[in-house]
């Protein structure tokens, strides 16, 4: 699991952000414009870049659920 520090909201990167409770929908506030992640939502990337991430806590990490988005 990654929470965001300052709003200690969970994020949930890939899937153009549209999966992520920190993309400021529904309420949030947004993290993108800081969140480390960020480049896991946009366009040009590929989810088979997840199996090189070395973040094991995200939960699109192939080790906890095959990097399906």
């Amino acid at each position: 699991m990654i929470i965001d520090g300052p709003t200690g909201i969970e994020l949930i990167p890939g899937n153009h952000g549209k999966d992520c409770p920190g993309n400021g929908e529904n309420g949030n506030e947004c993290c993108c414009d800081e969140c480390n992640y960020l480049c896991c939502c946009l366009e040009y990337f590929k989810p088979q870049d997840c199996n090189n991430c070395l973040t094991e806590v995200c939960p699109r990490h192939p080790k906890n659920n095959g990097g399906k988005f």
